[in-house]
C-alpha cells in the first residue's frame, strides 16, 4: 500500500513509540514531538495520507494491544491504604477469609491494638460469644447477593458495645481470596480535634480526656474507674464541659464533637498537610471553609454527583465550572473575599472527576452535564444565577444558556475557548494542548490511549510536575504553582484527577471530543445571554491572533485580555474578578441581566 507521508513521518517509528508510552508513559512526551512534528496534527495534512481509513485501522489495532499493555502497567485500583483513608476518624480494617488483618487505619490499633498480621478476633471481648465474628464473616464472603453485614460486638475489656459494618471487596488479595472491607463505631481522637476544642471552647487537656471517653460510649463508673478518680469528680467535669461547650446533655456534646470532624484536617489526606511551612498554625474557620468537604448528590439515573457549595450560605450564588484540571477550591484569600462580597459558590464536580460516578461511553456528555446541573440547582432552590466557567468548559455554559436562557443571567469566561473554525488556531498552542484538541478533531481514535498515558504519566511524576511540563510556555503558570499559598490548593485539587480512586481518562476525552467539534451554533443560540470573556495572554491554548477570531466570530461578546496571565487567571486575578462576579450574582437576585 503507498503511503504518500510528510518527509518527517515515520510510520513504524510512530508505532514503535506506543508500546514504549505503554511500557513507560513519560515517553508520551516524545510520541507528540514526532506526532506533531509529521504534521498529523492538521486535517490537510492527514489528507495527504492516500487510503488513510486502511492506515487508521491498522493504527488502531496497534492501540488497542499499546492499551492492554497501559492497563496492565497501571495498578489495579486503589491501595488498601488508600481504601481506609475517607475512615480516619473511626476504627477501619480490611481482612482476608481467616479473619487476618492485612491492612488497618491508627484508630484500628488505638481502639483494638490491632495491626497487621493481627486477627480480628484481638479486639472482641473475652467475656462475649467467640464464634460471632467468624460466622458473619463467613456469612459475608459466602453471599452471592448483598455484600454488606452489620454486627454489634462487646470489645475491649469494658465490654463497651460497639457496631462493625462489614462488606466483601471486589479487590482480592495476591492469591485471589476475597477480602473485607470493616468499619466500626469506634472513634478515632486525633490531636487536631484536641487543639480545636481548646481554642473553640477552652476545654483543657484533662476535660479533653473526659470529652473523649463520653464520644467513646463510657459512662461516668467506667471513667472514674479508668481514670483512678471519683465519680463525682467525673460529674464535676462534665458539668464544666457542658458549660464551656453550651450544651444541655452529654448527647449535645458527642453530637457536636462528631461534627467538628468535618472541620479538623487529617493528618495523611488534608490538602493543609501539604503546606511547606511545617509550623503551619491551627486550623481557622476559613481554613475550614476552604477544606470542607464535599457534598454528594444522587442522580435521576442512580449516579451519584460530587459538589462544593462553599462562601457565605446565605450570599448570592454563582455556578462554577473547574475546567480540566479540576480547579474546584480555592484559597484563603480568595474564599475570604468571597465572604466580603456575599459570594456563595456552587461547583458541580462533573461525571468521572473525582468521586463523581462516570459517564455512560455513549452518553452525550453536553446533555448529561446539563441535565446534571439543573437536577443541583432544583436540588439547591436555585433558580436563576450567573454562570463562571473556564477553558474549554465554555461549551457547558453556552449550552445551559442556549437551551434554558430563564436559568442563566450572564456567562463569565475565565481564560474561555470558544470553537473556531479550521485548523490555524492549533498552531498557535503549546506542543501539548495543540496535541490533544488536534487530535480529539482529526484522530479521535487515538484519544483514549494518550489522555490514559498522560493520567499515568502525571501520577508517576506528580502534579506539580505535569502541571509545569504541560504549561513550561506560560511564565505565569509556573510562578503561581509554586507560590506557597497557590500550591497546596493545586494540588489538592489535582487529586480529583490523579489519584488511585479515580480514572478521568474517558470523561476527558468525550469532553474534548466534543469540545473540537462545532458548536458555533449553540454560542449563537445563546447570544442574547450577556456574556464577558478574561483571557491571559500566556494561555497556553491561544494568542492575540486568536483573540482577534474570537473577537471577529463573536462580536457581541465583551472580551478583556490581561497581559502575564495563563490558565490559572483566576486565582491569580481574584482581587478583581471575585467583586466582579459578585456583583453579577446579586444583579441576578434582583432579576437583573448582566453588568457587562
Amino acid at each position: 500500500m503507498k503511503q504518500n507521508f510528510k518527509p518527517e513521518l515515520d510510520p513504524s517509528k510512530i508505532v514503535d513509540q506506543l508500546y514504549d508510552i505503554a511500557l513507560d508513559p513519560g515517553a508520551l512526551d516524545g510520541f507528540i514531538d514526532a506526532w506533531n512534528g509529521a504534521g498529523l496534527d492538521t486535517q490537510s495534512a492527514r489528507r495527504t495520507i492516500e487510503d488513510i481509513d486502511t492506515f487508521d485501522e491498522a493504527f488502531s489495532t496497534h492501540l488497542k494491544r499499546a492499551e492492554t499493555f497501559l492497563n496492565r502497567g497501571e495498578d489495579d485500583g486503589p491501595s488498601l491504604a488508600e481504601l481506609l483513608t475517607p475512615f480516619d476518624s473511626l476504627a477501619a480494617m480490611i481482612v482476608d477469609r481467616s479473619l487476618q488483618v492485612v491492612a488497618c487505619n491508627a484508630g484500628a490499633t488505638q481502639s483494638f491494638g490491632l495491626r497487621q498480621g493481627d486477627l480480628l478476633t484481638k479486639c472482641q471481648s473475652s467475656g462475649g460469644p467467640q464464634n460471632l465474628l467468624q460466622d458473619a464473616m463467613d456469612d459475608l464472603f459466602q453471599a452471592t447477593a448483598k455484600p454488606d453485614r452489620l454486627l454489634k460486638l462487646e470489645t475491649g475489656g469494658e465490654a463497651v458495645q460497639t457496631l462493625f459494618q462489614m462488606r466483601r471487596l471486589s479487590k482480592t488479595d495476591a492469591s485471589g481470596s476475597p477480602l473485607a472491607l470493616i468499619v466500626t463505631t469506634q472513634y478515632h481522637w486525633q490531636p487536631a480535634l484536641g487543639q480545636t476544642l481548646e481554642e473553640v471552647f477552652q476545654i483543657t487537656s484533662a476535660e479533653q480526656g473526659i470529652v473523649r471517653a463520653l464520644v467513646e460510649g463510657r459512662d461516668t463508673k467506667s471513667i472514674a474507674k479508668e481514670r483512678g478518680t471519683s465519680e463525682g469528680t467525673v460529674r464535676g467535669q462534665i458539668k464544666s464541659i457542658l458549660a464551656k461547650m453550651n450544651a444541655r446533655s452529654q448527647s449535645e456534646v458527642i453530637r457536636l464533637v462528631l461534627s467538628l470532624r468535618d472541620f479538623t484536617p487529617q493528618a495523611n489526606t488534608s490538602p493543609a498537610n501539604l503546606m511547606p511551612d511545617a509550623d503551619e498554625p491551627p486550623v481557622d474557620w476559613l481554613d475550614a471553609e476552604v477544606l470542607k468537604p464535599f457534598k454528594t448528590l444522587t442522580l435521576p439515573d442512580g449516579r451519584h454527583m460530587d459538589y462544593h457549595d462553599f462562601g457565605p450560605v446565605t450570599g448570592a450564588p454563582v455556578l462554577y465550572s473547574h475546567m480540566g484540571y479540576c480547579l474546584v477550591r480555592w484559597t484563603r484569600p480568595m474564599v475570604k473575599l468571597a465572604f466580603q462580597h456575599g459570594l456563595r459558590i456552587i461547583c458541580p464536580i462533573r461525571a468521572g472527576y473525582g468521586h463523581s460516578s462516570n459517564l455512560d461511553p455513549k452518553a452525550d456528555v453536553l446533555a448529561v452535564t446539563r441535565a446534571d446541573t439543573l437536577h443541583l440547582l432544583d436540588h439547591l432552590g436555585i433558580a436563576r444565577l450567573p454562570y463562571l466557567t473556564q477553558g474549554n468548559d465554555l461549551m457547558f455554559a453556552v449550552d445551559l444558556a442556549a437551551k434554558r436562557p430563564d436559568v442563566v443571567s450572564e456567562i463569565i469566561g475565565i481564560c474561555a475557548r470558544p470553537c473556531l473554525p479550521g485548523d490555524g488556531h492549533y498552531a498557535s498552542m503549546d506542543k501539548w494542548h495543540r496535541f490533544f484538541l488536534s487530535t480529539a478533531k482529526h484522530a479521535p481514535h487515538l484519544l483514549n490511549f494518550t489522555a490514559k498515558a498522560a493520567l499515568a504519566m502525571a501520577r508517576r511524576i506528580g502534579p506539580i510536575e505535569m502541571f509545569c511540563q504541560i504549561n513550561k510556555g506560560s511564565p505565569a503558570d509556573i510562578a503561581l504553582v509554586h507560590d506557597s499559598v497557590t500550591r497546596p490548593i493545586v494540588v489538592a485539587n489535582s487529586l480529583l484527577i490523579v489519584s488511585k480512586t479515580t480514572n478521568i481518562a474517558q470523561a476527558y476525552a468525550m469532553e474534548l471530543l466534543a469540545s473540537e467539534t462545532d458548536w458555533s451554533a449553540t454560542i449563537l443560540a445563546a447570544r442574547d445571554t450577556p456574556t464577558w470573556f478574561v483571557n491571559g495572554l500566556e494561555d497556553p491554548t491561544f494568542d492575540a491572533a486568536t483573540i482577534a477570531d474570537y473577537r471577529d466570530h463573536f462580536p457581541w461578546i465583551t472580551i478583556d485580555v490581561v497581559a502575564g496571565a495563563g490558565q490559572l487567571l483566576i486565582y491569580q486575578l481574584y482581587p478583581e474578578l471575585i467583586p466582579r462576579i459578585a456583583q453579577a450574582a446579586k444583579a441576578a437576585q434582583k432579576g437583573v441581566d448582566g453588568v457587562v
